[in-house]
């Protein structure tokens, strides 16, 4: 991890606006967020590792960054932690109504709906209910 990826994990953090998702007290995850409306400047201009202002009475949450332990015994463990902290979101910023995110190439085409492509980046959106 370089030092602009120290930073930006240590501003959102601070801001807030991190998740970390562990298992048997040990980290295993980090997800960060924003919140907004349906807002360009969070899917189209956005650079990765760039921490911007974001609404926290926004209806969209919008995952910037999503790390996790890559063994396939933990997937399900993961993905419950994840789930579990949507819920928390949740509760935080009750307006929210959907989860918006960016993935890199055709291996995520399975993860929810496909908005659009933007320089080579697809936007992939899923509503969430509780």
């Amino acid at each position: 991890m370089d030092d602009a990826q120290k930073k930006y994990y240590w501003d959102m953090l601070g801001r807030e606006r991190g998740v970390l998702i562990t298992h048997e007290e040990k980290l295993v995850g980090i997800v960060t967020f924003f919140v907004g409306d349906d807002d360009a400047k969070f899917l189209l201009y956005h650079k990765p590792w760039e921490v911007i202002e974001d609404n926290p009475d926004g209806t969209v949450l919008y995952i910037d960054q999503f790390i996790a332990y890559k063994g396939r015994s933990m997937m399900s463990q993961i993905h419950r932690e994840f789930t579990n902290g949507l819920k928390e979101l949740k509760i935080k910023f009750p307006n929210i109504k959907t989860v918006k995110w960016i993935r890199v190439g055709a291996q995520f085409r399975k993860h929810g709906k496909i908005e659009g492509v933007t320089n080579g980046r697809r936007i992939h959106s899923k509503s969430i209910t509780f």
